[in-house]
């Protein structure tokens, strides 16, 4: 049986109005439980949606502005950690979704770039795991999103994101997260299918679990904090269509006369 804080985050997540932060419009969010379960079942792949950490397939997509579940999350983080100030920040998006890119673009304190290696219309077209075009310390924010799983060499691709960060600076980094134990991983593994299988994606080269992503991100020298609804509060996940278990991870590089992360973050 549920305990009674089950049942209220259950009542929270079910009851009340739909409001999409991203493009501030009240909207009935597009679930992809259907399409994405049969792909994944049709591939054998041995987890169901329900198992990953941050995805509501049943709420997914914003029918107005095209924002998903993750998009969401981000934007909840930016408004209480990151609002609009006096400073110019450096900020790049990597891998940009449109919906929140046009939100980061049009905030007159950022210097915002997206950056993707294969996608058309960026500014900065790179590599993550080599990025010269960035000079050491040169970025105050980053948001890496569901790109790792993509990278041969995903400890490569976190050195230059921790190289470009400045001192005391703060990132975003995200990727598809399974229950413990789950972790798998071959860049090896060419074949489409079984990548399907295995990482739950055709160009995807490992699946990560939540020790995984933690471990090997902060052995680059992040500090690095998972946020969730006891952050950002049940009816704030629940009023913009967030999974209850969804989780944030917010990292830092350390810096002696830097700031510490804020309080939760």
């Amino acid at each position: 049986m549920l305990s009674n804080v089950h049942h209220q985050a259950r009542r929270l997540f079910f009851a009340g109005p739909r409001q999409c932060n991203v493009c501030g419009n009240r909207v009935r969010f597009r679930s992809v439980t259907r399409a994405l379960g049969r792909t994944l079942s049709g591939y054998e792949f041995p987890f169901s949606l329900d198992d990953f950490e941050t995805l509501n397939h049943r709420q997914y997509l914003c029918q107005l502005c095209g924002s998903t579940d993750r998009d969401r999350l981000y934007k909840l983080y930016l408004d209480r950690f990151l609002p609009p100030g006096a400073a110019t920040l450096r900020f790049v998006e990597f891998a940009p979704a449109a919906p929140l890119a046009g939100y980061l673009r049009g905030r007159n304190d950022l210097d915002y770039r997206s950056a993707d290696l294969m996608m058309d219309g960026v500014d900065d077209v790179v590599d993550i795991t080599e990025m010269p075009i960035y000079a050491d310390g040169s970025v105050d924010f980053f948001l890496c999103s569901h790109v790792l799983e993509h990278v041969s060499d995903d400890a490569r691709a976190l050195r230059e994101l921790y190289r470009i960060l400045t001192p005391g600076g703060r990132g975003i980094i995200m990727t598809p997260v399974t229950p413990e134990g789950s972790f798998d991983e071959d860049p090896a593994v060419t074949d489409e299918r079984e990548r399907w299988r295995r990482f739950a994606q055709g160009d995807h080269v490992r699946l990560y679990d939540r020790s995984t992503l933690c471990s090997r991100i902060s052995a680059i020298g992040f500090e690095v904090a998972a946020l969730d609804s006891r952050t950002f509060g049940q009816e704030a996940f629940a009023r913009h269509a967030i999974a209850a278990g969804s989780v944030l991870y917010v990292v830092c590089k350390p810096a002696a006369a830097a700031e510490a992360l804020p309080p939760g973050a």
